[in-house]
């Protein structure tokens, strides 16, 4: 028997009549913080077309969507090896000396170097990815277009 762990806090799977539990993980959308608990009727019921999973998100939902995220850009740290990896508040110092002339913007780490930037106003975010790369010693940061 196999208890899924997203019911249960610590789940016990039973492994050769020996009994293994496991620590409760974070989802990804834990991880990434300020989460909340949804009630499952509350979420869309998805279906399956073919061999996919869909789930029918509102054209004006989606729209809104897209509209908050123009404002936007990726990034990438590439670092060359050796080099010990920026931590998440690191980097942030590091930028906020150069974006201090600029409004408002946050960072959000992907993990892995991957990281999601946010601005405020759009044309602070145009100004920022005309840049495209920025020197963090060690490594730089690659920035590209939200797609």
């Amino acid at each position: 028997m196999i208890t899924c762990g997203c019911l249960k806090e610590n789940p016990v799977i039973p492994i050769k009549k020996a009994i293994v539990t496991q620590r409760h993980r974070k989802t990804y959308a834990q991880a990434l913080g300020n989460t909340c608990d949804i009630p499952l009727f509350q979420l869309p019921t998805p279906c399956i077309k073919g061999d996919m999973v869909v789930i029918r998100v509102d054209e004006e939902d989606y729209l809104a969507g897209l509209e908050d995220c123009k404002t936007h850009l990726h990034g990438r740290i590439m670092l060359s090896k050796g080099d010990k990896p920026l931590t998440h508040l690191a980097l942030t110092k590091k930028l906020q000396l150069v974006l201090k002339a600029i409004g408002p913007w946050k960072a959000i780490s992907f993990g892995k170097g991957f990281y999601e930037f946010e601005f405020s106003p759009l044309e602070d975010m145009r100004w920022v990815l005309e840049i495209c790369s920025w020197e963090l010693s060690p490594g730089f940061l690659r920035l590209f277009a939200w797609t």
